[in-house]
């Protein structure tokens, strides 16, 4: 019983002391914009994925917004970091080269800022820049400590020629690519590229990287700064080569116009939540597997239907051989053998890592193999004709 009046006692006291403190007068100022940003911010969901075996750190890292999420189109916000003694460096929307929706990094003129290149993939050579790209650069983007990065929103990334994005996927496709060397150092985001050195496929899981309304997921820096964030009056670029307002139009500029108080410092926070970092499952292939699978195939097919075909009829009009017949017959079959060799690296190459093989040089390869299969047998019959009738 003491024990309970005690406790009674004390709750008492404890209730006389809150309500003394709260007719106390007290000073909590309102939330300012700064506040209600790193909130949005704090909620933004990234999804994450770091290429294993790379030399220096590579991160790509996306965001989809509520908003976009729930509309199915929208922004989307991406991030690129990597050492600045690549070339440069690639993220992609797809399978492979063959309609993939591509964004290139590079240095600018001054070595300080990076350049936003879009680009369409349309096969297996260099992509050009895609003037119908709207991408723009955000705070925190640039080249400082040996890190390049670019922070920047996608208002058409949804869908592009040759192909389309579903953010509702867990297992949605994407590319990588970079290349080592000296710095492009280009502003023009159609400047030549040379061909990648390391590539690789990957996924996202799309459903993991949705969260937030943030306008730079990616830097908490900018909730500071109110014209930072205010979307509109910022000079913010697009990655469109065309320009009649100056620097601040160039994507090689942008990557600090949009925050005055960042002077060129980037940023290399990830801004919101990583909870996405473990949805990148990688399919890296080292880009010389391919290669050497292009340059076999190229090899065989061109020894089949340069040299090998033509000599074995040649030789069959030239040479005067008692087992003449048997030598042809086998010879052409040995360049039969080496076509479907060929045959079967091209269609490795058609299949992985985008299905292209209804494309016109793979149809027209499978069809000319397929006319060789009837080969021996108008062979025979003519050998047969030729023994009956002597021509």
């Amino acid at each position: 019983i003491i024990s309970y009046t005690t406790m009674l006692r004390a709750l008492a006291i404890a209730v006389g002391l809150g309500k003394h403190d709260i007719s106390a007068p007290q000073s909590s100022p309102p939330p300012t914009l700064s506040d209600t940003f790193l909130a949005s911010t704090a909620l933004a969901q990234v999804a994450k994925y770091c290429p294993s075996g790379e030399s220096g750190a590579i991160c790509y890292r996306v965001n989809v917004p509520d908003t976009t999420a729930s509309s199915g189109s929208g922004d989307i916000f991406f991030q690129i970091l990597g050492p600045s003694s690549k070339q440069w460096i690639a993220l992609g929307q797809g399978h492979g080269m063959m309609g993939t929706n591509i964004f290139v990094i590079y240095a600018d003129p001054s070595g300080k800022n990076v350049t936003l290149s879009p680009r369409l993939g349309k096969g297996y050579y260099q992509p050009r820049n895609d003037p119908e790209a709207q991408v723009s650069l955000l705070e925190g983007s640039g080249i400082q400590n040996g890190q390049m990065v670019a922070n920047f929103r996608g208002s058409n990334c949804l869908k592009w020629q040759g192909g389309s994005m579903n953010i509702a996927s867990a297992a949605s496709p994407w590319v990588w690519a970079t290349k080592g060397g000296s710095a492009l150092k280009s502003d023009d985001p159609d400047a030549d590229i040379d061909q990648h050195d390391s590539n690789g496929q990957f996924t996202f899981d799309l459903t993991e990287a949705r969260g937030g309304n943030s306008l730079n997921p990616f830097v908490e820096t900018t909730a500071a700064s109110p014209s930072a964030v205010s979307g509109g009056s910022s000079p913010s670029s697009s990655a469109s080569p065309s320009s009649e307002n100056g620097d601040d139009s160039n994507p090689s500029n942008a990557g600090n116009s949009e925050a005055g108080s960042n002077s060129g410092n980037p940023s290399y926070s990830a801004g919101g939540s990583d909870e996405g970092a473990s949805s990148g499952s990688s399919e890296t292939k080292p880009s010389s597997t391919r290669r050497n699978a292009l340059i076999a195939h190229g090899v065989l097919m061109s020894l089949v239907f340069v040299i090998f075909l033509p000599l074995g009829a040649v030789l069959l009009r030239v040479l005067a051989l008692d087992n003449l017949i048997s030598l042809h017959a086998r010879f052409q079959a040995f360049a039969y053998v080496v076509a479907l060799a060929g045959m079967g690296l091209g269609i490795y190459l058609a299949v992985r890592p985008s299905y292209i093989i209804d494309k016109y040089h793979p149809v027209i390869g499978l069809v000319v193999i397929g006319l060789l299969t009837v080969q021996p047998v108008l062979g025979t019959r003519q050998h047969k004709v030729w023994r009956q009738e002597g021509r």
